[in-house]
């Protein structure tokens, strides 16, 4: 598996995840970052399923985990209601590129680009790209993230148990 974070925009490729750009930024204007509130669910209804909507705390840092969206939650398991550095069915390098990558968000303001290449079960290889992208209530803090993951097509069941393992797809059945 090979995990590309914070890659250029013009890397991504994929259509939903450029959709989102657009929204995000037609969302913010000229303010840095929008708010939360500048969203309206009916405008993105196809992006919905895809979407991870988490709460940033800043002293410690932490990410709570408010919204999943079911094509999400298939894939990464029900997280809503939860704290990133809980999530045991992440292994602990998941959870600290996570981290990783929401702090960088948070600290410069813009939103991050990712690319995931997985094995299927099938040993072809699926590119996943992902984004997450900040919002501010006050304007100036991060408070809120959006992320997008877009699974291109595949199947929580397709991905391989090497990468299953690594938080996505159906969990390896445990010995």
């Amino acid at each position: 598996m090979l995990v590309e974070l914070d890659i250029p925009y013009e890397k991504v490729t994929s259509p939903m995840v450029r959709r989102f750009h657009d929204i995000w930024n037609a969302k913010r204007g000229d303010r840095q970052m929008p708010n939360w509130q500048d969203f309206d669910p009916a405008e993105m209804r196809a992006i919905l399923p895809n979407m991870i909507v988490t709460s940033i705390e800043a002293s410690p840092f932490r990410i709570y985990y408010r919204l999943v969206g079911t094509k999400a939650a298939s894939f990464r398991h029900e997280l809503t209601g939860r704290y990133l550095d809980q999530i045991e069915e992440f292994p602990e390098e998941v959870r600290t590129e996570l981290a990783k990558e929401y702090r960088l968000v948070c600290e410069q303001k813009r939103p991050t680009y990712s690319r995931d290449v997985l094995q299927t079960k099938f040993g072809h290889t699926q590119t996943f790209f992902g984004s997450i992208f900040p919002l501010s209530s006050d304007g100036i803090t991060v408070d809120r993230c959006i992320a997008i993951e877009d699974y291109e097509g595949t199947r929580p069941d397709d991905i391989a148990p090497a990468d299953a393992g690594r938080g996505y797809g159906v969990k390896p059945p445990r010995n």
